[in-house]
């Protein structure tokens, strides 16, 4: 289905916004242009801005303040006799409908309408706001698709026969095996379990659509998360949350489809969106890293211990650069506003969301834009750093330069690898990106029907619209490359729990393995952007070894340095790779302007610029593993309750 393209008609309106920045002297302040966004607000920060947190009216921040600085109340009435100058000055104020201020980030507010103004009119406020020279920068606040790319549809012969999780599997094959025994692109987790299997210690927060019940998620590793989108109209009953209210302490997924009825009435909030079924994007990258293992039902997931922190960050549409900043520092145990007052005042948080009693220590992201890193993201990502917490990111999809997060820095972001070992044909890739590692490989590009994988196996939902009967399904895209890595960055955890974000980083490069090479496939590159031959300049820094990866965890806590093996050069030199390479490269040199890419979600179907939230709705379960589940009914029961999924009609 056509479920994860790109909200192709609502792109436009990022053009007409970023045609309306200012340039020069204003190009620190403002956001970098950047094409196919969809804009619901202005995020600003101004210079010098007190933290969120320390304007609390808390006791122990006031405290806090009473050592020699202002008071809380004190740094509350100066902020917001700042912002009330700013809104005068550049006349926000004196609109019809004046913008309301939500505290998001550490210091940042975030500039809301209730009816969000044309494209024209944000550029306008925007290139006011970043003219002001008590303004540190602004950025819009746009919707950023999930990185996901059209399900393989295991309907031929070649995919029927695969019904194992291969990218699970040891690292083997040679050039004159068939494509099904090929395994030169995998992680070599099975050889790594002989290390470890991962345990509870480490936490990985997955920032996404929120999870749906599946008899294959341990209650015992779901961490009690938190929904933090927070676009819901009360009194017209619609938002992107689609769950009757905003923020909220339940990451439920009750769905992300957007339909003709979403369209017709509030044409405004889901005219833009492309129509689609519901994704559960949320289980499928969940499952990837923690599907029950050893429990005779199923699929493996690729850790076997490690605690789930479900944070809901996207629902209809995508997500907001907002509600992903705070899901981050909100999953880091930093302080995150719940429910905004009404007005434009800078304490402009009615409730304060509860502390996450469980940081995490690994943060995984697949959704971004296709557009530069902004301050929004690098302020977040930054205190995530400082305190140890790594975000992995995947690298998008629209075969061009990554996407955001991944482009921004401390981030280890992710390029998808073909079984085989070069880039998937859908993949991003470029200087930014950190490892790569398998994605699934579909059947887009020229070379598609000679040399598909097939997808990465492991959960779904069979509901169109909410959620159905848990399921499997075949996926490809960075979304699922990207949590990959991030279980076995927790895995080195287990092993090693003192390493930092810095640790983690340089053990995940040093272990990696060469890039494969071929002479029958050139490098990849803006003329060659098609599946290609990664090299350190474009795929990180070598294809992702989980066994490796897992000594080096070991050595560390030896205080021993790590030396990788003297790895062999492979070289691609198939059959099929030769009868592909005849057909001419898999894909020409992409045609845009400024070669502006999705961090979305890969190939004919999940190719997604930066905004909205282009999301795959079809899961493509087995029929006989639905079947398997069907005749299981009474687990299924209780599997409901341990993924703290709730049926649609309480979410």
């Amino acid at each position: 289905m056509s479920g994860s393209r790109r909200c192709a008609a609502g792109w436009a309106l990022a053009g007409l916004l970023l045609m309306g920045l200012s340039a020069g002297s204003q190009a620190a302040n403002t956001a970098l242009p950047v094409r196919g966004l969809i804009v619901r607000g202005l995020i600003v920060q101004l210079r010098d801005a007190p933290a969120h947190q320390a304007m609390l009216d808390a006791p122990d921040a006031q405290v806090a303040n009473s050592a020699g600085g202002p008071s809380a109340a004190e740094l509350k009435r100066a902020d917001g006799l700042r912002w009330a100058r700013l809104m005068g000055a550049t006349g926000l104020t004196r609109q019809a409908s004046a913008p309301s201020l939500q505290p998001v980030g550490r210091a940042a507010q975030r500039l809301r309408w209730d009816t969000p103004p044309d494209a024209a009119t944000l550029a306008r406020w925007q290139t006011l706001l970043a003219a002001r020279p008590e303004v540190a920068w602004v950025v819009p606040d746009t919707l950023e698709p999930r990185l996901q790319s059209e399900p393989a549809v295991p309907d031929d012969p070649l995919f029927a026969g695969q019904d194992q999780q291969w990218w699970l599997q040891p690292v083997s094959g040679s050039n004159s095996l068939p494509l099904a025994a090929r395994l030169r692109g995998v992680p070599g987790v099975q050889t790594a379990w002989s290390r470890s299997t991962g345990d509870a210690g480490p936490v990985i927060a997955v920032l996404d659509t929120g999870l749906t019940a599946h008899p294959e998620f341990d209650s015992a590793r779901l961490l009690p998360g938190y929904d933090m989108v927070s676009d819901w109209d009360a009194s017209a009953g619609r938002g992107y949350a689609n769950d009757g209210d905003g923020r909220d302490a339940d990451p439920a997924d009750p769905g992300d489809w957007v339909d003709s009825a979403d369209q017709s009435a509030d044409a405004g909030r889901f005219g833009s969106c492309s129509l689609q079924g519901s994704s559960w994007h949320g289980t499928t990258v969940t499952g990837i890293i923690a599907a029950s293992s050893n429990n005779a039902l199923g699929v493996a997931g690729l850790n076997w211990g490690v605690r789930i922190l479900p944070v809901r960050v996207a629902g209809k549409c995508g997500a907001t650069v907002s509600d992903i900043v705070d899901g981050m520092r909100w999953a880091a145990g930093l302080q995150v506003c719940k429910r905004w007052t009404d007005g434009n005042t800078a304490s402009g948080c009615a409730e304060w969301a509860p502390v996450n009693p469980t940081p995490a220590r690994v943060v995984n992201i697949s959704f971004g834009g296709a557009s530069a890193c902004n301050a929004a993201y690098q302020g977040a990502i930054d205190e995530l750093w400082a305190l140890g917490v790594l975000v992995v990111a995947a690298g998008g999809n629209d075969h061009a330069s990554p996407s955001r997060p991944a482009n921004c820095q401390h981030v280890l972001g992710v390029a998808a690898l073909n079984r085989d070992g070069f880039k998937a044909s859908y993949s991003n890739f470029g200087s930014a990106l950190a490892l790569a590692t398998v994605g699934g490989d579909d059947t887009s590009g020229r070379w598609g029907s000679l040399l598909a994988d097939g997808g990465l196996l492991t959960l779904g939902n069979s509901g169109s619209t909410t959620p159905g009967l848990p399921g499997y399904g075949r996926h490809t895209g960075t979304s699922f490359a990207a949590p990959v890595v991030a279980g076995v960055a927790a895995q080195m955890l287990s092993l090693a729990p003192t390493l930092d974000a810095a640790g983690l980083l340089q053990g995940l490069s040093a272990s990696a393995r060469p890039h494969v090479a071929s002479s029958l496939m050139s490098v990849c590159s803006a003329a060659n952007p098609g599946r290609c031959v990664c090299t350190t300049a474009t795929c990180g820094a070598g294809i992702l070894d989980a066994d490796q990866a897992l000594r080096y965890a070991q050595l560390t806590t030896q205080s021993q340095a790590y030396q990788a093996p003297n790895w062999a050069a492979v070289q691609i030199d198939t059959s099929e790779l030769r009868a592909a390479a005849a057909l001419g490269q898999d894909r020409e040199a992409a045609t845009s302007e400024d070669g502006a890419t999705s961090g979305g979600t890969g190939n004919s179907a999940g190719s997604s610029s930066a905004g909205g939230g282009s999301l795959d709705g079809l899961e493509l379960a087995a029929l006989a593993t639905l079947l398997l589940l069907q005749a299981l009914g009474q687990r299924l029961k209780p599997a409901r309750k341990r993924s703290r999924a709730p049926p649609p009609s309480e979410s």
